[in-house]
């Protein structure tokens, strides 16, 4: 089910999986990025989802202030997610992933989740280690 559909993301749900995806389609405004990346975690929080996907494949890039706005939203609503794993896919740039395992760090240190997070340069891959989650408790 989507629940965002506009030029610079969707937004997605797979309630039998436990998923939520967020598909990046071109780079955003500051705007953009807050209302699809919020709209996702709240989504998340009131669907009580267990995995998420943001597919990152073009290659977005946060200015720090944003990377900032992440990190203190993300923390304050982490604790309170079912979430269990969170997949990032980039493309293949090691900035990008260094990114991406930063502000992971920034938002793990303020809470003591057990959330796993990876950062993949395939989609296919992100979903395997996903939902290998999924099958492994089922």
């Amino acid at each position: 089910m989507e629940i965002l559909k506009k030029d610079f993301a969707t937004v997605t749900v797979f309630r039998d999986e436990s998923l939520l995806e967020v598909t990046w389609h071109r780079q955003t405004s500051d705007e953009e990025f807050k209302e699809a990346f919020s709209l996702s975690l709240q989504t998340a929080l009131v669907e009580e989802l267990r995995y998420f996907l943001s597919d990152n494949s073009v290659g977005i890039n946060l200015a720090i202030a944003l990377q900032h706005w992440v990190s203190a939203y993300s923390s304050g609503i982490i604790s309170n997610l079912k979430m269990e794993r969170y997949a990032r896919v980039v493309p293949p740039d090691a900035f990008q992933e260094v990114v991406s395992y930063k502000m992971y760090d920034c938002i793990s240190q303020t809470d003591q989740n057990q959330l796993q997070f990876r950062v993949f340069y395939s989609k296919d891959e992100a979903y395997k280690w996903l939902l290998n989650g999924a099958r492994q408790r089922a």
